[in-house]
């Protein structure tokens, strides 16, 4: 009769069997992807890993301690598996050190180890529960198989080891040479000299190298004849402070359809789309930075979009490429948000003179090109209803008694909309609990809803509740000259 002790510990086993695949098949996938989000979500998926192997070299442990109780291993691989299975898993964290970087050398090779180790546990510890298949494979040679399998998988971590530290000397030999011959450099170099040392993957290098071309007086000329020479970076176009100036808009796009023609495939999904991954981004970007500062990139977009879409499993970097060809993308990011007050023309949208205002030495004359535009009100109107950009409503609310605004319905509906909300969420003290009329104005912030509402109300629009509601926030803080001139604003705007 089959002995029922062991009869439970295979179904024991099986159930921990099943539970042990499940969070191998988990972990191979979290390891293989150790470094596909930001930082941030690396991180967790780091974290995610390591729990898994923790988990699963613990079920390996149970699975194999209740084989060895109830089942035949011998002493010789019980030994083993006591040495083996807490090494295996010491292995498995250097695995998943190396995999936080599979981009280096020796890439995913390492994940060869976890996938393998957990599933012949599994079989050993299953065949040492059936007695029937002792016969057909004998302890000796299943023990041996197995444990030699697993030792041979733990020491291949060591050369995977080497691989890594010599890439590592490698890519410290290079930032080295990389540090050294940017040292050389004199300090007005001209841009050709420069844009080399770009390309780095450490980005607070890159950054510093950015700032300091952006001082370098000559790069607007280096840069179009960079451009004609067709040796210019173009992912970096929109980011040396250059001047979009019409010479450079058609220098760049000759550049854009010189460089797409190379890459037009022949026989299309002939090829992936990783093989011109980064000469897609680099244009696009050039291609974004151009179109936003009124240049029309319409016919080297299309060349583009139509170019990669031959490649097989093409991203999303082809809808952007389209819908640079949309009017309303044109020109967009000289008239919102400009990187220059020179750049403002009457074209520029209100939140673009508006975004120089808050600094001393354009304020003035911000608000005085402000007040000039035709467009202003409708501006106004636009960004008080704006739901994505938070600053904006703030920012008309501050400006909004010197832009000379016309005040219209929906000027009035929008501008109270957004001051009724302000004042509502604002914090009334208790009668036990005295706070001082300059904390209202702190708490309300340096866009000034009460001001606006003053304004507004003394343009004609119908604010009679916000008026009310603007009273009884004021009247729950102190007293003081400051509280009672704004009352006194408040109750004349009633009366009038």
């Amino acid at each position: 009769m089959p002995d029922p002790v062991k009869a439970a510990a295979i179904g024991v086993n099986i159930g921990f069997g099943v539970l042990a695949l499940l969070v191998w098949v988990l972990m191979l996938a979290t390891l293989s992807d150790l470094a596909g989000s930001d930082a941030a979500g690396n991180a967790y998926a780091q974290a995610y890993a390591a729990i898994e192997i923790v988990v699963l070299w613990g079920l390996l442990a149970l699975i194999t301690l209740i084989a060895g109780v109830k089942g035949a291993i011998g002493w010789p691989s019980a030994i083993a598996a006591a040495i083996l299975i807490p090494a295996s898993a010491v292995v498995a964290f250097e695995v998943l050190e190396l995999l936080s970087r599979p981009n280096l050398a020796p890439f995913l090779w390492p994940l060869v180890i976890p996938a393998a180790v957990p599933p012949l546990v599994l079989v050993f510890s299953f065949w040492a529960l059936i007695p029937p298949l002792h016969a057909v494979i004998g302890p000796r040679l299943a023990g041996g198989i197995v444990w030699s399998a697993v030792l041979l998988l733990c020491l291949a971590v060591v050369p995977l080891q080497q691989m890594r530290n010599e890439a590592d000397d490698r890519i410290a030999a290079a930032l080295e040479k990389y540090n050294a011959d940017l040292a050389k450099l004199p300090p007005d170099a001209p841009l050709w000299d420069w844009a080399p040392f770009l390309d780095t993957a450490n980005s607070t290098k890159q950054e510093e190298l950015l700032a300091h071309i952006r001082t370098l007086d000559r790069r607007q000329s280096d840069a179009e004849l960079m451009l004609d020479r067709g040796d210019f970076p173009l992912g970096f176009l929109g980011r040396l402070d250059l001047t979009p100036t019409p010479a450079l808009c058609d220098k760049a796009r000759a550049l854009l359809r010189r460089q797409v023609e190379p890459l037009v495939l022949q026989t299309p999904n002939s090829k992936p789309y990783n093989d011109i991954f980064w000469p897609v981004a680099n244009a696009l970007a050039a291609m974004k930075w151009l179109v936003g500062h009124d240049c029309s990139c319409d016919a080297e977009s299309q060349a583009w979009e139509t170019m990669a879409s031959a490649y097989r499993g093409t991203s999303y970097d082809v809808v952007e490429l389209r819908e640079l060809r949309d009017k309303k993308n044109l020109g967009r990011q000289v008239r919102e948000y400009p990187e220059r007050f020179s750049m403002l023309t009457p074209k520029a949208h209100l939140k673009a003179w508006l975004s120089f205002a808050d600094k001393d030495e354009f304020r003035d004359r911000a608000l005085a090109g402000a007040r000039k535009l035709d467009h202003r009100t409708a501006d106004a109107v636009e960004m008080l209803n704006d739901k994505y950009d938070i600053a904006a409503p703030w920012q008309v609310l501050k400006y909004m008694p010197a832009l000379d605004l016309e005040m219209t319905g929906p000027l009035c509906q929008a501008a109270l909309n957004q001051i009724d909300g302000d004042i509502a969420k604002v914090y009334r003290p208790k009668a036990d609990d005295p706070r001082p009329y300059s904390e209202l104005l702190d708490r309300l912030g340096a866009y000034e809803p009460l001001t606006a509402l003053v304004w507004a109300a003394g343009h004609g629009c119908e604010a009679e509740p916000e008026l009310s509601a603007a009273e009884e926030l004021v009247r729950t803080y102190q007293d003081s000259p400051a509280r009672e001139a704004m009352l006194a604003k408040l109750e004349a705007l009633h009366r009038k």
